[in-house]
């Protein structure tokens, strides 16, 4: 992001007046219980795109255009386009303080109990690590509306950010997200590592050997996913992934994006590709 788009921004963040309870008193009537939801999730999961919050909440994109708009018209949440060579990318939606307190109202504590600060938020947006944040929501959220237009019963019941990871692990691994998926095959939980190709082999290995000190305590992911950005990287990472032991399956950009519930993680050891549900049964019998 340039000078020229984040300085008036950072002006308007810290030009905004503090909200109150009375403001969402007089926007309460115009939420919804996903709007609701879209809160929750942009608290939870700090920087959302169009395109995500519509694999998340909405049967069309069109409709999740319009929604949003009126949100962010509400004061509820946030959005610029950051600034890319060439063009620019699309809109990134963060909560604003009115949409912090539908939050806090939704858990039924005081605004200040949730430790939310908008200019924290906003930073993200000129953070070195937009780009990561960005893509590994992506996942997730690809995932969540493959599970949703299903004609199977598939629920991603768990998504956890970074933060909340290393909190709970009290940081002994933070992997870029943990998910929980059930389908009526059963269930499993993972570990989520998006490597973009810029990180040596062997801090992949030491990164994994981490998971050993949380292997047997509670939460503790069944398996661990190593996304990477193509089937070179893929397949050169894989070589050292096998040492630890740990259950580890591996897939690339290409093939995930466009199908992910499908046959497109090949665990360590094997030749063949399973679909993420399957993935937990194949850990069991590790």
């Amino acid at each position: 992001m340039t000078r020229s788009v984040q300085t008036p921004t950072r002006e308007r963040a810290r030009a905004r007046p503090r909200t109150d309870r009375l403001r969402l008193q007089a926007i309460a009537a115009s939420i919804t219980e996903r709007d609701q939801r879209i809160c929750i999730d942009l608290f939870e999961h700090r920087i959302l795109t169009t395109i995500q919050l519509y694999e998340l909440h909405f049967p069309s994109y069109p409709r999740a255009r319009k929604r949003l708009l009126e949100l962010h018209r509400l004061g509820l949440l946030w959005r610029t386009r950051p600034q890319r060579q060439p063009g620019s990318l699309p809109w990134h939606y963060i909560l604003d303080e009115p949409g912090a307190l539908v939050v806090a109202e939704s858990r039924g504590i005081e605004a200040n109990e949730l430790r939310f600060r908008f200019d924290r938020a906003l930073g993200m947006l000129d953070s070195a690590r937009l780009r990561h944040l960005r893509e590994t929501n992506g996942l997730f959220t690809r995932l969540a509306h493959a599970c949703r237009t299903s004609e199977d019963p598939y629920r991603l019941a768990r998504w956890w950010r970074e933060r909340t990871c290393a909190l709970r692990w009290q940081g002994l691994v933070r992997p870029d997200g943990l998910g929980r998926l059930e389908g009526p095959e059963g269930t499993v939980t993972f570990a989520l590592e998006l490597d973009r190709g810029t990180e040596p082999r062997d801090r992949l290995a030491e990164k994994l050997e981490r998971y050993l000190l949380i292997a047997s305590g509670p939460d503790a992911p069944e398996v661990v996913l190593f996304c990477f950005p193509n089937t070179d990287r893929e397949q050169s990472a894989r070589e050292v992934l096998r040492r630890t032991g740990l259950p580890v399956a591996t897939t690339n950009l290409q093939r995930h994006l466009p199908d992910p519930l499908g046959p497109v993680w090949r665990p360590i050891g094997e030749d063949r590709r399973l679909r993420l549900i399957d993935l937990g049964r194949v850990a069991t019998h590790e």
